[in-house]
C-alpha cells in the first residue's frame, strides 16, 4: 500500500459555528467547502498550511461523529490518508487482519472514493482511505 499524502485531519465538534469561528476567524484558515450529508452529518473543510482540517458536526447516536461525541468528548475524530490504489489498500489491508466500517467505499465529499478503517482493528484510531485523486481510477 502506497500512502501519498494525508489528506486531512478530522475533529468532531459539538457546536459548529464555534469551530467555524475558530478556524476561520481566529485562525483565518480559508474555507474550502461545507457539506451534508444524508446522513445529517455537517461539514466544514479549511485549509490551514499543506493539510486541511475537516469540521463534522452531527449530534446523532447512530452517526459515525454523534457515536464519537458520545464516547469521547469534542475533539480529534479521524486521520485521513491519501492512497495510491484503494481497492489493492484494501485488499492489502484485509490480508492483515485490518477490516473497514463498510462493505465497499462510498463516494467522499469531493466525489472520490473513501473507506473507514474499523478502530477495533487499527489500535483504536479512526482512519479513513481516499483514493489519490492524481491517478485514473480504481483499478
Amino acid at each position: 500500500m502506497k500512502v501519498t499524502r494525508v489528506a486531512h485531519i478530522a475533529v468532531a465538534s459539538a457546536k459548529m459555528d464555534k469551530m467555524k469561528t475558530l478556524f476561520g476567524d481566529l485562525l483565518g484558515a480559508p474555507l474550502v467547502r461545507e457539506a451534508r450529508f444524508v446522513s445529517g452529518t455537517e461539514m466544514a473543510m479549511y485549509h490551514l498550511g499543506n493539510i486541511e482540517i475537516e469540521v463534522l458536526h452531527n449530534p446523532s447516536p447512530t452517526s459515525l461523529p454523534g457515536r464519537f461525541l458520545q464516547e469521547k468528548g469534542e475533539g480529534y475524530f479521524h486521520i485521513c490518508l491519501e492512497v495510491e490504489d484503494l481497492q489493492s489498500a484494501l485488499i492489502e489491508l484485509l490480508a492483515k487482519g485490518v477490516k473497514p466500517l463498510a462493505d465497499s467505499p462510498n463516494n467522499g465529499s469531493t466525489g472520490t472514493p473513501v473507506v473507514f478503517l474499523d478502530p477495533t482493528t487499527t489500535s483504536g484510531l479512526l482512519l479513513e482511505l481516499k483514493q489519490d485523486q492524481s491517478k485514473k481510477s480504481e483499478k
